[in-house]
């Protein structure tokens, strides 16, 4: 038996044959073509269009019943995506100009839009260049079985699905595998790329089917036709199990379907504590998509909503009248709730030319956020009077103030607010009279001087994943120091107390935002603190108001006193724990991996 270890994207267990699917894809066809061929190639183009539409508009009718609104969402955007007129353009001008072959221009421009959401310092706005790749993917499946078959291969050989239940093993985490036209079953997902944040990670949650993806060379390592285990919740992938290990996980594999299906009336609860303290729950999005998904899980508004996209799409800046355009989209989705608009914040590594002369040698703790904004006054008013436009009228439109270590420097935006606001009444354009205004906290220095930027702020926005990444000087994406990112620092519970009790003193509002704001074993010390609102993404609203609903204020306030006074990581784990296992002994069954 071989074991192979990945990462989790959606929990559960799975066993079955696998199959892997779209490993020869690219052989066969050539990049280039002659001239008399243009027409051709052209044409190929568009019957895959039109077949990749009707496909994705079968798909959304025949899941209608199945799939709640937000997940169906999904397929409008695809099908959006198909009839983006950019995106067609961009394809039949390569075939026209560079005498590409249809199938490699879709490869190019899937390419380049790639190479645009990896510059982004941001898991979640890479995750959205999945959206684009599982287009491009749909696309040219069609143009591939299409020229096989102008070729002579019998329709059979074309992409054959595998019969009854099994495994998909892939490249990459698309929404285009988790449908099959001919409706059949995946049981479990193992991919080589793809994360959790995609479409395709949200639809694999929604639909119950355990994933892993980040197994490297996957090809080379499992046969196609194998017996496999998914083991998602633990990332790992067993190969060729013993008959004890199959009987083991085909009791557990039951256990989850059990679960799932409870789970899945967990989105209902109401945003309250199980004594009744309310509690905020914000999403944390990139893109409009993401904020009808917020909307569409009943969220409270949107917390943070990041802005680079629109200043990586192209090398020059957006115009104001794009940025306006945008920002009001976005506050007319989230119209019951706030909106909270962080400024653009990139490093030099992004490669934004009217931003950064050239690349720093240490770009995460270099010229981004408001420091280059301020060196970039254009690029930062810019934001502002768009954000002043858009939110002409409306209530609760917020900016919010990324890698802030000063106080001098939130006052500069401020400022630059404030003279904005009187430019645009001299040039009698509609504005905001009023743009809440907070920093959001990252740098360790800046959880020290909480207070002083409270004074000068309406609310506080810590995001807690960076701030740990910084505070434990450990990169979240270098594998040798992860242990140092993930344990339970004492000096983590400690600065976010601080920050608590300074925001309830002030009695100002303080967020946390990121992923571990949504982990639910930490909720209880959020909550025993004084912590009442929460950005995150809306794929995790579920689980976090589900673990919020079965909390007390008096057992967290408790868990928390505890947890304060623990010397070292492994007194934090375990006072975790027992907080964990009390719960669910008052619930009548162990806590899930307990005996």
């Amino acid at each position: 038996m071989t074991v192979l270890k990945g990462e989790c994207v959606a929990p559960g267990v799975a066993l079955g044959t696998i199959r892997l699917l779209g490993f020869d894809d690219e052989a066969g066809f050539p990049t280039r073509i002659p001239a008399d061929q243009v027409d051709e190639e052209l044409n190929l183009l568009r019957r895959g269009v039109e077949q990749s539409r009707g496909q994705l508009e079968d798909l959304r009718a025949r899941h209608e019943d199945s799939l709640g609104q937000s997940e169906l969402r999904i397929f409008d955007v695809h099908l959006a995506l198909l009839d983006d007129p950019m995106f067609v353009a961009a394809i039949e001008k390569m075939v026209v100009d560079e005498r590409y072959s249809v199938r490699a221009a879709i490869r190019k421009v899937a390419a380049d839009y790639d190479r645009i959401f990896e510059l982004v310092e941001d898991d979640y706005l890479r995750e959205r260049a999945s959206d684009f790749r599982d287009v491009a993917e749909r696309v040219q499946r069609n143009i591939t079985d299409a020229q096989r078959m102008l070729g002579g291969a019998p329709t059979a050989t074309l992409h054959p699905e595998p019969e009854g239940h099994y495994v998909l093993g892939a490249r990459r985490l698309r929404v285009n595998d988790l449908f099959k036209l001919d409706n059949e079953r995946v049981d479990g997902i193992v991919t080589e790329e793809g994360g959790i944040s995609s479409h395709a990670g949200i639809l694999a949650r929604s639909m119950g089917i355990p994933t892993i993806t980040g197994i490297r060379d996957l090809a080379s390592k499992v046969e196609d036709g194998a017996f496999v285990v998914v083991d998602a919740g633990s990332g790992e992938l067993h190969v060729h199990p013993d008959a004890r290990l199959r009987a083991e996980y085909e009791t557990a594999a039951a256990r989850h379907r059990d679960v799932a299906g409870a789970a899945a009336a967990a989105t209902g609860v109401p945003h309250t504590t199980r004594d009744g303290a309310p509690v905020e729950i914000l999403g944390a999005c990139g893109n409009l998509s993401e904020v009808e998904l917020a909307r569409t899980f009943g969220m409270d508004g949107v917390g943070v909503y990041r802005t680079e996209l629109l200043f990586l799409v192209e090398a020059r800046k957006p115009t104001e009248d794009v940025l306006v355009h945008h920002y009001s989209q976005v506050l007319q989705q989230s119209a019951l709730g706030p909106a909270w608009f962080r400024l653009l914040d990139v490093t030099s590594h992004s490669q934004v030319p009217w931003l950064h002369a050239g690349k720093e040698r240490n770009p995460a703790l270099g010229q981004r956020g408001v420091r280059s904004l301020l060196l970039e006054a254009e690029g930062l008013r810019l934001q502002i009077r768009a954000l002043l436009r858009a939110a002409a009228g409306r209530d609760r439109a917020g900016v919010l103030v990324p890698f802030v270590t000063s106080v001098t420097e939130l006052q500069r935006v401020r400022a630059a607010v404030l003279e904005e606001r009187q430019a645009l009444r001299k040039a009698g354009l509609p504005c905001a009279e009023v743009l809440e205004f907070a920093p959001i906290v990252e740098v360790p220095a800046a959880a020290f001087v909480g207070r002083a930027l409270l004074n000068e702020a309406d609310m506080l926005v810590v995001s807690v994943d960076d701030l740990q990444a910084l505070l434990l000087a450990a990169d979240r994406d270098n594998p040798g120091v992860r242990d140092y990112y993930a344990m339970y620092h004492p000096a983590m519970f400690e600065l976010l107390h601080r920050l608590a009790q300074d925001a309830a003193e002030l009695e100002k509002p303080l967020t946390l935002f990121g992923e571990l704001a949504a982990q639910p074993e930490l909720m209880p010390f959020y909550l025993g603190v004084g912590i009442r609102s929460f950005a995150i993404a809306p794929a995790h609203a579920a689980g976090v108001l589900e673990q919020v609903h079965k909390l007390t204020v008096d057992e967290c306030q408790r868990t928390a006193e505890q947890l304060l006074q623990a010397p070292r990581a492994l007194d934090v784990q375990r006072i975790l724990l027992t907080s964990a296992d009390r719960r669910a002994a008052r619930r009548g069954r162990p806590r899930s991996g307990k005996a």
